[in-house]
């Protein structure tokens, strides 16, 4: 039943990001700051767990001027966002006296976490370049997990706290299958990338891609929870699914704009 709960999951919200994008920029745009406002409000409760307390409502507002920013395209209003959103956070400081110092600084992490790495997803103006998002995520988490599955048997010690299962062979794996997948989708995209950029490319946006799963691992260790959220069935919140996805968009972005 839970196999059956996590592949209809699954299914699901691989469909709504396949068609999101598909339709084009806008509606991309604001699926992807839905997504973003759901987040703040899953790693808002995740907090919760340690008595800390950010301010989600606010951290929504910023959210969406952030979002703003890079819906617009232009690098100097992203930055001018994310500086006003911070600006607006450290003022609520001021003003509230019930906020301790931890809330203010979950809140910030929360803002560099969520929409600032998220939104570079919006910035992307050519949006073949958006499923490369896609395939390096999911296509390096997947050979990780077979490669892992299969011949893994070095176990990475020094991140055996926050995931005890990680091999290197799994993490190699991870990494050799998305520069399978990205080559074989440049070339039928028809972009015109140089081979060995795109290794490059599909190289360290595989290890971002296992960094973020890391620090997302991490942030539900520390806060005592299994998943973000239960919004998708068997896959948990929408963190879950997007915690290696928003390591790579940054970087995503400036080799859409090489």
């Amino acid at each position: 039943m839970n196999l059956v709960k996590r592949m209809i999951g699954g299914v699901a919200i691989l469909l709504v990001l396949l068609l999101i994008t598909f339709l084009g920029h806008i509606l991309l745009s604001i699926g992807v700051t839905i997504f973003s406002v759901i987040a703040i409000k899953e790693m808002s409760n995740a907090f919760h767990n340690l008595n800390i307390n950010p301010p989600w409502g606010l951290l929504m507002i910023c959210d969406l001027i952030i979002m703003l920013g890079a819906y617009l395209w232009s690098t100097e209003f992203y930055t001018m966002a994310i500086i006003f959103s911070i600006v607006i956070v450290l003022m609520y400081m001021i003003f509230n006296n019930k906020n301790k110092i931890e809330d203010i600084f979950a809140s910030l992490f929360i803002l560099m976490y969520v929409p600032v790495l998220m939104g570079n997803i919006i910035r992307i103006v050519d949006q073949r370049y958006v499923w490369l998002l896609y395939l390096t995520a999911w296509g390096s988490d997947t050979f990780a997990y077979l490669v892992g599955s299969l011949i893994g048997s070095h176990k990475m010690k020094s991140i055996g706290h926050i995931s005890p299962n990680k091999t290197i062979e799994g993490s190699i794996g991870g990494v050799i299958g998305a520069i399978i997948l990205n080559l074989i989708y440049i070339h039928f995209a028809s972009l015109n990338i140089s081979t060995s950029l795109v290794i490059i490319f599909s190289i360290v946006a595989a290890i971002l891609s296992q960094v973020g799963d890391l620090v997302a691992s991490f942030i539900k260790r520390q806060t005592g929870i299994k998943d973000f959220g239960d919004l998708i069935p068997g896959h948990g919140g929408i963190m879950d699914r997007f915690d290696s996805m928003i390591f790579i968009a940054p970087l995503l972005y400036l080799f859409s704009i090489i």
